[in-house]
């Protein structure tokens, strides 16, 4: 099935991709990927794609997966005119296939897997090469010489859209259990922060596994996981026990307070620093970087709904402000943490630069 636009996009799902690609709120959740525009060599079709692309240089590299099965890529194999579209914006130059087995493909798929570290380019798969007039400024958003260029913007937006997806699924069932038995509550909570860790740890790693040479994706979303069930343990035991230990005595309610909470805060960065340790220098400096990031997301959460939730209140009404105050919360922990991130990779080695030429 083919999509008719100006540019022709075949297919529904290429076509819902390459729209999303205009939004720039989504267009950061795929930074790797982008819209190649071309003109059929035989046909004269104006065809559109989303690609998964790198820049090199003055090169933009993108791979074919599953060449075997597709046709688009063999408009180059003699050089042939090609655009790059990314935030509305284009970067244009002449396209060629560079062949597995040749000296031009080992190296620009060397250095293709340097900065997209996540992405593992088998020896098989050609790469179609857009060569850009040398010294092309680089507006379109594409990976350039360092993939940290940019990581504050790309760190904040990401992991905002995906705390605030995945904080969904804790407002949603919060409501629903309200009135539960305990157990029943304590059950869905926790699955819904399981949901919650599986999302954040996955927006996280998008942008953090191109940054940080060595960093598994995998590995990192486990991490984040684990550290967010602990703290929504944590949250539980406190909302369980919570008024006994508060009417008790001083003595015992204050430091089992501050134990809680101190807990909960350096749960998710303590998980997260174990997979850091190897990779970053002073890697504990992340610890520090989310405590503070959650103690001002969860203050932001708390500012905004406490006026906001009254008793007796339609269910659609409380979700709405729950959903809308883990927003809030998601884009401070993510602006606080990012700053961080900043400032501890700034004294970490960057990944490889690309070279001026690879040819």
């Amino acid at each position: 099935m083919t999509v008719s636009t100006k540019y022709r996009t075949p297919g529904v799902g290429a076509f819902l991709l390459v729209s999303a690609l205009c939004v720039p709120v989504l267009a950061q959740l795929m930074p790797n990927v982008a819209e190649l525009r071309y003109q059929g060599r035989r046909s004269g079709r104006r065809i559109a794609l989303p690609v998964a692309c790198a820049r090199i240089g003055d090169t933009v590299v993108v791979r074919v997966a599953r060449a075997e099965s597709k046709t688009w890529w063999r408009n180059f194999t003699t050089p042939h005119p090609a655009s790059i579209r990314r935030d509305g914006r284009w970067v244009n130059g002449m396209a060629h296939v560079a062949y597995p087995g040749t000296l031009e493909h080992e190296e620009l798929a060397a250095y293709y897997q340097q900065i997209l570290t996540h992405c593992e380019v088998p020896v098989a798969d050609p790469l179609v090469v857009i060569e850009l007039p040398p010294h092309t400024k680089d507006t379109s958003g594409l990976r350039h010489q360092s993939p940290r260029d940019g990581l504050w913007r790309r760190w904040t937006m990401t992991v905002t859209a995906g705390e605030a997806v995945g904080f969904t699924a804790p407002a949603l069932v919060g409501v629903l259990v309200r009135d539960a038995a305990p157990a029943t509550a304590a059950a869905a909570l926790l699955a819904a922060g399981l949901w919650e860790g599986t999302v954040l740890g996955a927006a996280q790693a998008r942008v953090l596994v191109p940054v940080v040479p060595g960093l598994r994706g995998r590995s990192w979303i486990t991490a984040t996981v684990l550290g967010s069930m602990v703290a929504w343990s944590i949250a539980l035991v406190a909302m369980t026990v919570g008024d006994s230990v508060a009417h008790g005595p001083a003595a015992v309610s204050v430091p089992l307070t501050i134990l809680g909470a101190v807990s909960l805060l350096l749960s998710i960065g303590i998980a997260q620093w174990i997979v850091l340790r190897p990779l970053v220098t002073r890697a504990y400096r992340w610890i520090a970087a989310t405590a503070a990031g959650w103690l001002g997301g969860l203050a932001a959460f708390v500012a905004l709904t406490s006026p906001l939730w009254q008793p007796g209140q339609p269910f659609g009404l409380v979700v709405v402000i729950g959903i809308a105050g883990g927003l809030v919360m998601a884009a401070v922990m993510a602006a606080v943490t990012g700053w961080f991130l900043v400032a501890i990779l700034a004294t970490t080695s960057a990944a490889p630069a690309a070279p001026k030429n690879t040819r």
